[in-house]
């Protein structure tokens, strides 16, 4: 809402105001007197919300796991960390197992 309105804010901002503003949209809609099948479905509205940001939420990890790209680089040097650590450890009087 507040890029839309041309304010700049950080990321947090936004997300306050604009649950803010959905949180007052169903209040006025759940204070309302509507009949009883508008009711249950204005007061489940939370919930599917909630339920809709946890398979987001799961889709996402799942898609960035399925996609995790492959640190060659990052590897060798972990493995070089390793074997230093190890010499280190050996000489210190510790024994270590491969």
């Amino acid at each position: 809402m507040l890029k839309l309105l041309g304010i700049k804010s950080s990321r947090g901002t936004r997300l306050t105001v604009n649950l803010i503003i959905l949180s007052s949209i169903w209040w006025y809609f759940f204070n309302l007197e509507l009949g009883k099948a508008y009711e249950f479905t204005i007061s489940a509205v939370p919930y599917w919300f909630l339920i809709t940001f946890g398979c987001y939420a799961l889709i996402k990890i799942g898609l960035g796991l399925s996609t995790l790209r492959d640190c060659v680089e990052e590897s060798a040097s972990l493995d070089k960390e390793i074997k230093e650590a190890k010499a280190f450890l050996s000489q210190k009087g510790l024994k270590t197992t491969n």
